[in-house]
């Protein structure tokens, strides 16, 4: 419950606490007055008149609670809403305040104008203006003699109008719901004067009649007084028939509560706050935009613009319904204007009557209330004792502790409210309660958290934890989805292992050797947003409501708009809702059957609803918070810290067994691949992944992408991991030459950027493309390449990897499932398809070797400075010292630059040759004979067949074939001196 103390505030209090312990909490010592009456230090809250509501302060004032005994009810004027209780003593009422609590600000009213007693008594007591007693709309005057007051009578003294009650608490529901009107109760019958005096003017003749024919004058006599009677009494009965028809004018609270809205306020400034007062204590409901402090003892608000408040000169708007004009004291309802007697109510009598309003009420809940302070609110089962049901404390009810039960109120559950209700934190409890009374080998929940993570963040760390996913990174819902979509499967075929129908057989075996695995909790906040990551997300939780409860699964969904989100087979196997406050009332019917989620109180988030299949009840949820709070809180102060619900579970499981997750987190770079391995391949649909391996049996490994998207670094890897991978050089003689040499070898060749290599090799190797195919069908070949190049190698390549930054367009014609085709753009991440199925990889990078990727089969014919004196040159595929030491040698090739280059060369290593033009014919065993610009077509015209990687289509300066015995070998020249 909730009280106010003079100087301090709101203060929320459990029933039952001490005065002395209240105040001392509050440092107050001295608010020992409530109302009238002093109250002891050992008063208890909840009892009268110290209940919810209540005001505490250090000198009498004015009543929070409706009396218990005879009092008066202000309910028009300047002090409308106030309330005056009458004692034994008698009262009096007036301007001077004497004995009331609070002076009358009714100018019209003298200081002390009348005088009441608590047996209904009244009198005036010299007043200016009067008192006027209004019974059954026949108004009396009250003069210096006691008039008896009746239940519900009414007082008119000066501008005021107040109402006597006879007895306490009958009164306590909002004044607009008064037991007299402009009208009385009962109609009273016409009054006929005319036919009463035409009556008796006949008597009168016949009586005359009569006394002349028989001489009895007395007769006459008595006919004359008859007719003057009867004339008297119609007099009197036209003068109160019509005054009953007439009665008083609509008098302040009374009827407020039953004009129509829009209603529209007119008149000056604080009078019309005053009249709009007045409105919302009748209604018993905040007026819309129009706050102030006392408004938070009203039970509900209206919708903005029900009240409209205008200064005096103003038109209504053409909406309004009802026009309440302060100034002219008239109420004009539907365009028919009526007298209205204005009630301006303070904000110190609005407080008060706000208060009294509220202690009517049930018992409401508290505004707050901490999970340690719900009786049992954590269960002590251990695990494997006992059967396992899902039990977790969640809230407070008018009748204890409100607890909810998967087994016998789920197995899913509909959680639905509105911005600001409390969505959040009520999850937060759900799981968090749900975590501390089972341990993970009972329990694992899956956490989908659509609101940035901000929502669930703090159950990220519980041991029952088996995934968390967020909007912030909209590429993982995949994961999540086909790891639900596994462990459905996977749940299936264990109960189909053992014969089992459900999970629940399973449980009841309660056999340690094979006992059921732990219950599977999937908790989604704000629902609605899940189709727009992933449409097929909620199919597969549909499927997952459907088939749970066998399985041992249940679904939290929590979402702001219900309506239209929660599809219908998925509604069809929720059983429990819980609803906060609804931002519509055709959210709460769509929910619960009727408006009630809609009405919940704005300023009490965790207000809800819960509908199970056994009932509904109201209930506060409670706060996370592991440690109990004091029995008094002051509401405008912080309480003391306490350790969360979620941080208490986990130290309660600490130590207990890893669970398996829901789905595998992303693969990242700094994973550490298996020996030989690229790296790994992600396999979310099987909630596994295993290592990248290229089995060069199973044909060429093609990696497809875009240049900076990792291609070389993952030919690198399979360089450092596949045995005998020799890299094609960029060189095309090199190229061509190590073609030739890596099929005669039997080694694994690696072709970086293979456009441009085979554009290369085309002048010197005639067909490159096809006769890199022919050498890939001989030996194991891994060549990295763009989208548009090598279409055809992708149907026999035994390992694809198609890596991120393609266009998706071209990821699907490389064969990328669609679902693959969006991956974040990550050197050497990408989709591995291969003999294994597909899925998603990505390859570690590993240093570059100085040969680039493996080594070279064909060196490049470059003179080292280091080389020996006698050599000339360096020749063959290793680059090996060119030394001559048969002579003469012959330098072939027409007169020129290149051919006396050459022959200096010699020469100044003391090589003896001479000059020919054309090749000897016979054997050329013993001699040497060195070509000079080696072309293809000039070793055509020398008769000799140029093998691959013999020559340059341009040869460079000092470039040479050298013929020793019959081998030809390709040579380069050192420079001359």
């Amino acid at each position: 419950m909730r009280v106010t103390v003079e100087g301090v505030g709101d203060v929320d209090v459990d029933p039952g606490t001490a005065l002395a312990k209240i105040l001392d909490a509050v440092r107050a010592p001295a608010a020992v007055w409530c109302g009238g009456t002093r109250l002891d230090a050992g008063h208890a809250a909840g009892r009268s008149p110290l209940v919810h509501a209540a005001l505490l302060t250090t000198s009498p004032g004015l009543p929070s609670q409706q009396p218990l005994g005879p009092h008066l009810e202000v309910v028009a004027g300047p002090d409308a809403g106030g309330l005056v209780a009458v004692g034994r003593d008698t009262l009096v009422v007036g301007r001077d305040g004497t004995g009331v609590g609070f002076a009358f600000d009714d100018p019209a009213m003298s200081a002390r104008h009348f005088a009441v007693d608590g047996a209904g008594r009244a009198r005036d007591l010299g007043s200016t203006n009067g008192t006027t007693l209004v019974r059954r709309g026949r108004p009396r005057r009250v003069g210096r003699w006691p008039r008896a007051l009746r239940d519900g009578d009414v007082l008119l003294a000066g501008g005021s109008v107040l109402r006597w009650r006879a007895t306490g608490r009958a009164a306590a529901e909002p004044a607009g719901k008064a037991e007299y009107s402009d009208a009385p109760t009962r109609s009273a019958p016409p009054s006929r004067p005319g036919l009463a005096w035409l009556g008796g003017v006949g008597g009168t003749a016949g009586g005359l009649a009569l006394a002349a024919s028989t001489g009895r004058w007395q007769l006459a006599a008595v006919a004359l007084a008859m007719p003057a009677a009867m004339g008297v009494a119609a007099l009197v009965a036209g003068r109160r028939n019509r005054a009953a028809r007439e009665g008083p004018p609509n008098d302040g609270l009374v009827d407020l509560a039953g004009l129509p809205l829009p209603i529209a306020i007119r008149g000056e400034a604080e009078a019309a706050r005053a009249a709009a007062r007045a409105v919302a204590l009748a209604r018993g409901a905040l007026p819309g935009k129009l706050e102030e402090p006392w408004m938070r003892w009203l039970e509900r608000a209206l919708a903005p613009g029900a009240i409209v408040l205008l200064d005096r000169s103003s038109a209504a708007p053409s909406d309004a319904a009802t026009v309440l004009d302060v100034d002219r004291a008239t109420v004009e309802i539907h365009g028919r204007a009526g007298p209205w007697r204005p009630a301006l109510v303070s904000a110190t009598a609005a407080d008060a009557a706000g208060r009294r309003l509220a202690s009517s009420r049930e018992p409401d809940l508290p505004a707050s209330v901490r999970w340690a302070d719900l009786r049992a609110a954590a269960p002590t089962r251990a695990p494997g004792e006992g059967p396992r049901r899902l039990l977790a404390a969640l809230g407070t009810s008018g009748t204890g502790t409100v607890t909810l039960d998967l087994d016998r109120d789920g197995p899913h559950v509909l959680v639905a409210g509105t911005t600001g209700s409390g969505k959040s934190i009520l999850l937060e409890t759900l799981v968090a309660a749900l975590a501390h009374a089972h341990g993970p080998q009972d329990l694992g929940v899956g956490l989908i958290d659509l609101k940035g993570g901000a929502g669930l963040a703090a159950l990220r760390d519980l041991p029952h934890a088996r995934g968390l996913l967020t909007d912030l990174a909209p590429t993982h819902a995949r994961r999540a989805l086909l790891g639900i979509a596994h462990e459905l499967r996977s749940r299936k075929g264990a109960l189909a292992e053992r014969g089992l129908t459900s999970w629940a057989q399973w449980e009841a075996r309660g056999r340690e050797a094979d006992r059921a695995p732990a219950r599977l909790v999937v908790v989604v906040d704000e629902f609605q947003e899940l189709g727009a990551i992933d449409p097929g997300f909620v199919p597969e939780l549909a499927r997952l409501a459907a088939q749970g409860r066998s399985l041992g699964m249940h679904l939290i969904l929590a979402t702001q708009r219900p309506a239209g989100a929660v599809t219908p087979e998925i509604r069809a196997n929720v059983s429990t809702v819980i609803a906060l406050r609804t931002a519509t009332a055709g959210e709460s019917q769509d929910l619960i059957g009727d408006r009630s989620a809609a009405d919940l109180p704005v300023g009490a988030p965790g207000r809800a609803i819960v509908a199970t299949a056994a009932g509904r009840e109201t209930m506060q949820a409670a706060l996370p918070v592991a440690r109990p709070r004091g029995a008094v809180r002051i509401v405008s102060e912080p309480g003391p810290a306490g350790v969360s619900l979620a941080t208490a579970a986990a130290a309660r499981w600490e130590g207990a067994p890893a669970v398996e997750p829901l789905w595998l987190p992303p693969l990242t770079s700094d994973a550490e691949p298996r020996a030989g391995a690229l790296g790994w391949v992600d396999l979310p649909e099987a909630r596994t992944r295993m290592p990248l391996r290229w089995d060069t049996t199973a044909g060429p490994c093609v990696v497809v992408g875009p240049r900076g998207s990792g291609r070389s670094s993952i030919l690198g890897a399979i360089a450092s991991t596949t045995p005998q991978c020799v890299a094609l050089p960029e060189d095309p003689r090199e190229a061509a030459r190590t073609l030739d040499l890596a099929v005669r070898h039997g080694v694994a060749l690696i072709v970086d950027d293979v456009e441009r290599t085979v554009a290369g090799l085309d002048p010197i190797l005639r067909g490159a493309e096809q006769a890199l195919e022919d050498v890939a069908r001989r030996v194991p070949v891994a060549v990295a390449c763009g989208p548009g190049w090598g279409a055809r190698w992708s149907g026999r390549a035994g390992l694809r990897i198609v890596l991120s930054g393609l266009d998706p367009i071209e990821q699907t014609l490389w064969g990328v499932p669609p679902s693959l085709t969006r991956l974040a753009r990550e050197p050497g991440r990408g989709v591995a398809i291969g003999v294994d199925g597909t899925g998603e990889c990505l390859v570690t990078r590993r240093e570059r070797g100085q040969d680039g990727h493996g080594r070279r089969l064909v060196v490049p014919l470059v003179c080292p400075p280091d080389l020996a004196p006698d050599a000339v040159g360096v020749v063959g595929d290793a680059a090996r010292p060119l030394v001559v030491t048969d002579t003469p040698v012959a330098v072939v090739g027409p007169a020129g630059p290149a051919r006396a280059e050459a022959i200096a060369v010699l020469s100044a290593a003391g090589v003896s040759c001479h000059a020919v033009t054309r090749l000897e014919h016979g054997d050329s065993t013993g001699r040497v004979e060195i070509v000079v610009e080696p072309s293809p077509a000039h070793l055509a015209t020398l008769g000799l067949r140029a093998f691959p990687g013999l020559v340059d289509a341009a040869p460079p300066r000092g470039r040479v074939v050298v013929r020793r015995g019959g081998i030809l070998e390709a040579a380069q020249l050192r420079s001359p001196e």
